[in-house]
């Protein structure tokens, strides 16, 4: 029997033939990438067992559907025509061949053989067609009615013994042939790849979860930035709209080559693969240590603004454009805990005067907390915050990719509050549930910023790729490539300068997350 799977994505359809396994998920740790971000990474398995296809659900966080009913647990045999739904909106249809005939096994055909218990098996073959010789069969009548009572009693004992050998098995007592299931015995549990579900407490997880994207920026709607300051630096922050317009588009307009989230050519360093989720996970632990607060809202952002503890990047440059805030709202500010949920914060709330310091004097620039129009543009400048050493590593990749193709890098995201987080993902399938302070999202730590590569041609994003492995290699961030719908280049600067050392990322994961250790030993993949 031949089995080819059709799968129609969010996004493109292909036709699959299944030849020993086949995994399906949203990342490259699956042998199907599917742009769908309901999948989990690893969320369903199909193999084939004694001529059999069955499916398995790899402990995936939205689920496998078999016509309409969620599996769970042991595996389950397809036939021609099953259909399933797995992630946000991926279908399957099951297609069987037989081999001999070419037809799909549903259509009219010979009879073939159907798998049965041991004993049943026995007892129901019919024995090949021979012809009767006259009156042969009436003068050994009695022989073959002492044969077949001796064979039903063989039977009935070695079925006995086929029943008892299959309790056993599903058990739990190992075999030796471990997930290969057989029509004859019950189907056996699969191992559950780790990797499979969602943990909140997994960086990669986090990054997977968080990294929805915000509205695309509409320089109409933005306010040009007019700073009074003798500093630099607050002068770098003078950037009309306008320019922010001609950044944006230069950095979008067509050119040749193939573009997209897998184009032909794409070559992805075992940098921006390997052990970045392990690393950047032990840095944002470090900072937690360290009594790094991440931002709740806008309030706890405007209070790192006054003290320093993050810098405002200008909206535009030559090399770069921050696509951030399209998505930032112009209602009243307001305070967020997982413990108290949301409140307005209005005249005597504890954070109304830290909203009220920034908005009078906001590096030179007043604005009114009364008006709406300035609280949206109010959150748009937050949004643009940085930890101060991620500005020149920024820079220098932007610098290095505008020198070679004259264009600028279009940056999606920076610094973002957990309560700005939680409203773009309310409408996220595959989001996770905000369980309380133990997780810090990459991006409330102010050392993350994403690069959108869709609208790049091959080209561009090899060389992005290849500048980030160069300068991971030389320990000054970690790069991920992702995808999804959200497809861009995550990128994860030391806030302290320092990368974690092998040893010391190594004892902290490996031990309690073992099988991380296949992803840094797997790096090259």
């Amino acid at each position: 029997m031949r089995y080819t799977l059709h799968i129609e994505g969010p996004y493109d359809s292909r036709s699959i033939e299944v030849g020993d396994s086949i995994s399906i998920g949203r990342t490259e740790l699956a042998n199907v990438v599917i742009d769908d971000s309901g999948l989990s990474r690893v969320n369903t398995t199909f193999f084939i067992d004694d001529g059999e296809l069955l499916v398995a659900d790899e402990n995936s966080t939205n689920g496998t559907f078999l016509n309409g009913e969620r599996i769970e647990g042991r595996p389950r045999i397809l036939r021609d025509g099953d259909r399933l739904k797995i992630g946000s909106n991926t279908t399957i249809r099951v297609e069987a061949v037989s081999e001999n005939s070419g037809y799909p096994s549903s259509a009219p055909q010979a009879a073939a053989p159907v798998r049965q218990e041991p004993a049943a098996a026995i007892v129901t073959a019919t024995p090949a067609y021979k012809p009767q010789q006259p009156n042969a069969t009436q003068d050994k009548l009695p022989l073959v009615v002492i044969a077949a009572g001796i064979m039903t009693v063989v039977i009935l004992l070695f079925g006995g013994i086929a029943y008892v050998v299959v309790s056993q098995m599903d058990s739990g007592t190992p075999g030796p042939k471990g997930n290969q299931a057989t029509a004859s015995a019950l189907i056996p549990v699969r191992v559950i790849d780790p990797l499979g579900g969602e943990n909140e407490e997994e960086l990669d997880d986090l990054i997977a979860s968080w990294e929805v994207a915000e509205e695309e920026i509409n320089a109409s709607d933005v306010a040009d930035i007019k700073v009074e300051s003798p500093e630099a630096e607050a002068a770098e922050l003078n950037v009309s709209a306008t320019f922010l317009a001609d950044r944006q588009r230069l950095a979008l307009a067509d050119r040749p080559g193939e573009t997209g989230i897998r184009p032909a050519g794409l070559q992805v360093p075992k940098e921006l693969y390997g052990d970045g989720v392990i690393k950047q996970k032990q840095k944002l632990a470090q900072m937690k240590a360290e009594g790094y607060q991440q931002p709740m809202d806008f309030a706890d952002l405007a209070a790192k603004r006054l003290s320093g503890d993050l810098i405002e990047m200008p909206m535009a440059a030559q090399s770069f454009y921050l696509d951030v805030g399209g998505s930032a709202q112009d209602k009243v500010f307001s305070s967020y805990s997982f413990s108290q949920g949301a409140a307005d914060i209005v005249p005597g709330h504890p954070k109304f005067d830290t909203l009220k310091r920034l908005a009078d004097n906001f590096a030179g620039q007043k604005y009114d907390l009364n008006l709406p129009e300035h609280r949206k543009q109010i959150r748009r400048r937050l949004l643009r915050m940085f930890q101060s050493p991620a500005k020149p590593i920024l820079k220098e990749l932007a610098d290095a990719y505008f020198a070679r193709f004259q264009r600028p890098l279009r940056v999606t995201s920076l610094t973002r509050s957990m309560d700005y987080q939680i409203l773009l993902n309310s409408n996220n399938a595959n989001s996770f549930k905000v369980k309380g302070e133990g997780s810090l999202p990459p991006h409330t730590s102010g050392c993350a910023f994403d690069l959108a590569r869709k609208h790049m041609p091959v080209e561009e994003q090899n060389f992005v790729m290849a500048k980030l492995a160069e300068m991971e290699r030389a320990g000054k961030l970690d790069a991920l490539i992702e995808y999804g719908v959200n497809a861009c280049f995550h990128v994860f600067i030391y806030r302290d300068g320092r990368p974690p050392t092998a040893s010391n990322f190594s004892s902290y994961d490996y031990e309690t997350f073992p099988f991380l250790a296949g992803i840094r030993l797997n790096s090259d993949h």
